[in-house]
């Protein structure tokens, strides 16, 4: 792209366009000279992208459907949109997605882009709801000339549904800065947490949130007893969408094992999560909803061993009994058994963390990732 742009980024959360794949995607386009704007809800993230040189408008957007205030959101960008004269319009979530392409379109950018990071329609809600949500998907993909799948699941999805056809379909997996996480040493993270030299350290990153299935993992945990004793869990990320789920976590911690309670420790959103992989034994993803697993990619580019479930996203990036282990999704006696395996085979680990790095440096490299997004973007522009 030698012409300079005028792009605009749409996501839900500054938090998200700040995250470690989403920043670098918008800082790389402004180290090659383009414009880019986000519009997003704004909490305590801006700073980050606006020192990037990323300019930032909040967007009041919710994630529950709310009728009135999805249509101020949609004037909201539709105004934007129209003041900025982009040359881009490029979406990033569900619901925003679908707002912004339809804003978008209306005002005739010449190029609207959406990736999809999953379906609500897919999900377990009414058949009313998914319906409906079936029908806006539908509607939004006529109203843009690009989609961008994260993984084969939800690109076969689409087809299947008949949200879009192959014309206007990609597959990009994300990306991982590999220079940023790499394999290293713990720089002192160990003794801030409290966590004694020596002791096992599982790690999760990501939203604190029941959906999350952190619960598994605190079974698994109590499950190692006695063979491999007073294991210690980090959980990374936020918990203001459900601010009771750490006590929910901890009082279950408290009734399946005395003194696990106080080895799960409560981190919230940092900055710096390769900080924490690099002190973990094994990074566990006990998620079943994943539009494609972005922290695993990240355990995996730091040399640590991972295990996930066998779900959409993950099974895309693990293969199974070779760079990492899939268990079967909330199942604490499968997870424990993969936990257990890594701890007492640590040749067996080595192996699968040398061909992980591997396979992210050949398929997940973030510069991998930007070369074929921006390619989609000279073309839809020439």
């Amino acid at each position: 792209m030698t012409k300079k742009l005028k792009i605009l980024e749409v996501c839900n959360l500054d938090r998200f366009a700040a995250s470690p794949y989403m920043k670098p995607l918008f800082g790389g386009l402004v180290a090659q000279g383009h414009e880019v704007h986000v519009a997003c809800r704004v909490t305590s993230f801006a700073d980050v992208l606006t020192e990037a040189g990323i300019e930032v408008h909040d967007l009041p957007i919710t994630r529950n459907v709310t009728p009135l205030a999805d249509f101020k959101t949609y004037r909201r960008l539709k105004s934007l949109i129209r003041s900025g004269d982009y040359d881009i319009v490029h979406t990033h979530n569900p619901k925003d997605g679908v707002l912004g392409r339809t804003a978008a379109w209306k005002l005739s950018v010449p190029a609207v882009i959406h990736t999809c990071n999953g379906f609500y329609f897919s999900h377990r809600s009414s058949v009313l709801k998914r319906w409906l949500v079936l029908k806006a998907e539908r509607f939004a993909a006529k109203r843009c000339h690009l989609i961008i799948f994260v993984n084969s699941d939800d690109l076969a999805l689409a087809a299947a549904k008949k949200v879009v056809g192959t014309r206007k379909a990609r597959l990009i997996h994300n990306g991982v800065d590999l220079e940023r996480f790499r394999p290293g040493e713990d720089d002192g993270l160990r003794d801030e947490l409290g966590i004694p030299r020596g002791a096992t350290v599982f790690v999760y990153v990501g939203e604190i949130k029941r959906e999350r299935n952190l619960d598994i993992l605190v079974r698994a945990a109590a499950r190692l007893q006695p063979a491999h004793p007073d294991p210690y869990l980090v959980l990374v990320g936020d918990s203001s969408m459900e601010p009771e789920e750490p006590e929910r976590l901890a009082k279950l911690a408290s009734e399946l094992e005395p003194g696990l309670a106080g080895r799960l420790i409560f981190t919230g959103y940092r900055f710096d999560p390769e900080r924490f992989y690099r002190i973990c034994d094994v990074y566990v993803l006990p998620s079943t909803r994943e539009g494609f697993g972005v922290t695993l990619i990240e355990a995996m580019a730091t040399g640590i061993p991972v295990v996930a479930c066998r779900v959409r996203g993950p099974k895309e990036i693990v293969t199974d009994g070779r760079d990492g282990i899939l268990v079967q999704d909330r199942n604490s006696e499968e997870l424990a058994g993969a936990l257990s395996f890594y701890l007492e085979a640590p040749e067996a680990a080595s192996n699968y963390t040398e061909r992980a790095r591997k396979k992210v440096e050949k398929e997940f490299d973030h510069a991998l990732m930007r070369s074929k997004l921006y390619a989609e973007y000279t073309r839809l522009l020439s």
